[in-house]
């Protein structure tokens, strides 16, 4: 969509000024900051104006946290966790910036972007207390115990949550990179712009997640599946995603099972990675777990009209 130049810096200006609350009540080097300038209002455009007051929350309560342990592996991670609070359940959460002293502008923007939006989507409905405490995190629903708060499980859904949210940063990226092509009348924006616009050189790609994104490719093209994920995801009506999905392939069980699938590939990747033995093997059981997730894939495309 389109919009006019005096929209978009006032957008910006707003954003502006509620980003430097941030940095002044987390103390945030001015770096992270100018990210913020741009990325708010990327979040923004990507959601809908009409939710600017519940993403400005999602920042407000997820504070930067600058670890730098210099982790190449694990670069930045989102997490929340339940809490008990004079009788009451709260989640507290944060981002962790594992790697930061030694990290391109555009690592950095991904990795903020790429955990800001899982802290985006578990905003509504993340909470739920029954036998157990669950939380929400996307698609992922995380168990504790109630009455001590120990981690118990979570479900299947952990890389599907990994695919869709860096096709997700890749367009919020996408968005802030379009913020070139109006007259943006800050300085500082406009060197923020400049650098990033300079280096992508059209669309951005992420690294993270890359053989699944690959596997999920025509998934995450496909209108009706991205549209309706993202509805359901940013909503918190997880169970009707599943209904969804299987209901459009007709095999009951057909979401979980390519998370499934997903999820095994991830582990013997890591497994592949640490080994000196039966590396073929691993290789093949990796290449067989690609061709049963891509098969489930190809039949929900096949059975779309809306692609």
């Amino acid at each position: 969509m389109q919009y006019n130049d005096d929209f978009i810096n006032q957008l910006i200006e707003h954003e502006i000024q509620f980003s430097n609350s941030l940095a002044r009540l987390y103390h945030y080097p001015d770096n992270i900051t100018h990210l913020l300038y741009v990325m708010i209002p990327a979040f923004i455009l990507k959601y809908g104006i009409r939710y600017q007051s519940l993403l400005e929350q999602c920042f407000s309560s997820v504070p930067i946290l600058i670890d730098d342990k210099q982790d190449q592996v694990y670069q930045a991670y989102y997490f929340s966790k339940p809490t008990l609070k004079n009788g009451k359940y709260e989640v507290m959460k944060g981002i962790v910036l594992n790697n930061y002293q030694n990290i391109g502008l555009m690592q950095l923007l991904d990795n903020l972007v790429h955990e800001f939006n899982h802290a985006v989507n578990s905003m509504q409905n993340e909470l739920l207390v029954q036998d157990e405490v669950i939380l929400r995190t996307g698609l992922v629903y995380h168990y504790f115990d109630k009455q001590n708060l120990n981690f118990i499980k979570r479900n299947e859904k952990v890389i599907l949550e990994e695919v869709i949210n860096t096709k997700q940063t890749e367009m919020i990226i996408d968005t802030i990179r379009d913020f070139s092509h109006y007259q943006i009348s800050n300085p500082i924006i406009q060197n923020t712009l400049y650098s990033i616009y300079h280096a992508i050189d059209h669309n951005y790609h992420s690294n993270s997640y890359l053989l699944e994104s690959i596997v999920c490719r025509q998934l995450l093209q496909n209108k009706t599946f991205l549209s309706t994920i993202e509805t359901l995801r940013f909503e918190g009506q997880i169970s009707e995603i599943d209904h969804f999905f299987d209901s459009i392939v007709d095999q009951e069980g057909a979401l979980l099972q390519l998370s499934n699938y997903l999820n095994k590939s991830i582990e013997l990747q890591k497994e592949l990675s640490q080994s000196r033995w039966f590396r073929k093997f691993k290789v093949h059981k990796i290449q067989n777990l690609t061709q049963k997730a891509l098969a489930i894939v190809q039949k929900f495309d096949n059975h779309t009209i809306y692609k």
